[in-house]
């Protein structure tokens, strides 16, 4: 939290500097350049998997194409992360194709639903899955947006080294590939500011209660008690006072991790503005915008994922010449979430086949909320803190063969205070809270807690 974290305030947003380069096709109306690309991919990772893994779901063909077309779309239950990191993933990649190509963010996420449509209903035996085109196409565009930033921070300009194409081309393959063959299409973003801290430390859980309730509580509950090491990152792409442009033009990224001997989890969230309206001045600001945002955590203690869509204000003042207050205030409407059962042992009273392997889990909608509250002691010492607040209800026709109905409230909470040792460097603590409370309609799963408190001390390193 140097001086670099305060000069921005006052900063016009007019000044930002914009390469030279001419946008010489912002907005094509078809590219077949694009259009290969991506049927290319499927083609490429269909065959990687039919000819080369020699898996069994890659063995389609006219059979099975007539028959997703017949018969339509499913929930599948496959692994966890295949569906909610795998896809976005793969997703991200058709998306880097069209946004490499000259498409802005929208026309680029319909070109990634095109990818994961094609994919669905012909390079797969498995029936066509409406939670993967959901994920894909959303939750690929948000990521892909994300790493196409990224990778025009590292390859923005004419004059770049090899290291930065390196770089940008390992952060997003397909959109580098597009401005090395064909040129660059967009001259904006790669000048936008960035504050990026990697940070790493240690801590102890305390107070935890990883299961209680169900049958048999004695048996059930488990502390969690342990050491554990943290590492992750932040990510602040953009001025929170500018007027926006284009979509994602703002975006805030974390990415936590924490290891121990009881247990692991990771938490990946990413926020993105899609269109504000704000007023600004010397340092205050508030501005009323739409978000997207998609937001995953996976580990021992539970697996959750939502994709969501809402609105909230973000606005913030000088208390005292040295002392600023921020808030951000977010409510969504949550298009698709996920989260685990977490009854492994109950379940295989009634199904001894079953096993777990990430794959126990049911589809919901909800409603989300996000609080966001900052003081900053002029440029050396940070309080704040985060709060996410989801309510999900189960998708009666997701329902895998052991599910029931019911409901999921979670609670992720972060507070820290961070103190400036210098301009590159700060040292912090952090108290994470981590709650999930579940309610089916079903006697044989009865209500259950679960509760994870972590206190941890750490380093903040700035990279950007």
């Amino acid at each position: 939290m140097a001086q670099d974290d305060i000069v921005p305030i006052f900063a016009d947003a007019d000044s930002v500097q914009v390469s030279s380069e001419v946008d010489s096709n912002a907005d094509p109306v078809f590219s077949p350049i694009v259009f290969g690309e991506i049927m290319g991919m499927n083609v490429a990772v269909w065959a990687w998997d039919r000819y080369v893994l020699q898996k069994s779901y890659a063995k389609t063909g006219p059979t099975y194409w007539q028959r997703n077309f017949e018969e339509g779309w499913k929930w599948d239950h496959n692994h966890w992360a295949i569906n909610f990191f795998g896809h976005p993933y793969q997703g991200a990649m058709y998306y880097g194709a069209a946004r490499g190509g000259g498409y802005g963010f929208y026309e680029s996420m319909l070109w990634t639903a095109l990818g994961s449509y094609t994919w669905e209903m012909f390079a797969e035996t498995e029936y066509p899955s409406s939670n993967d085109l959901i994920m894909t196409s959303v939750g690929g565009s948000v990521y892909g947006e994300v790493l196409y930033r990224f990778s025009r921070k590292l390859y923005g300009t004419k004059d770049v080294s090899w290291a930065g194409k390196a770089g940008a081309f390992a952060l997003h393959p397909s959109a580098t590939a597009q401005r090395m063959a064909f040129g660059n299409r967009d001259v904006h973003t790669g000048n936008t500011a960035l504050d990026m801290h990697i940070y790493l430390g240690s801590g102890s859980r305390f107070g935890n209660i990883y299961r209680f309730g169900g049958r048999n509580e004695d048996d059930l509950d488990e502390d969690w008690d342990d050491k554990h090491i943290l590492f992750g990152m932040y990510a602040e792409y953009g001025h929170p006072y500018t007027k926006m442009k284009r979509p994602f033009d703002y975006f805030i990224m974390i990415a936590n991790g924490e290891w121990g001997v009881d247990g692991n989890v990771a938490h990946l969230d990413v926020m993105g503005k899609l269109h504000n309206v704000n007023v600004h001045g010397r340092g205050n600001w508030m501005d009323f915008a739409t978000y997207l945002d998609y937001d995953t955590f996976y580990g021992d203690f539970a697996t959750i994922g939502t994709v969501s869509l809402g609105g909230g204000f973000d606005f913030s003042f000088w208390l005292l010449p040295s002392l600023r207050f921020r808030v951000m205030n977010q409510i969504y409407w949550i298009i698709l979430g996920t989260t685990d059962m977490g009854y492994d042992d109950l379940i295989k009273e009634v199904h001894p086949d079953y096993e777990s392997d990430m794959d126990n889990y049911q589809y919901n909608m909800g409603a989300k909320y996000s609080l966001y509250l900052e003081l900053l002691f002029g440029n050396w010492f940070r309080i704040s803190n985060r709060a996410n607040f989801d309510a999900l209800h189960t998708l009666p026709n997701s329902l895998p063969h052991y599910g029931a109905r019911g409901w999921d409230f979670l609670v992720f909470n972060y507070t820290k205070a961070e103190y400036g040792i210098c301009s590159w460097l700060d040292i912090g603590s952090r108290l994470d809270t981590y709650i999930k409370f579940a309610s089916y309609s079903s006697e044989f799963f009865e209500p259950m807690w679960r509760t994870v408190f972590a206190y941890t001390v750490y380093f903040s390193f700035k990279l950007f």
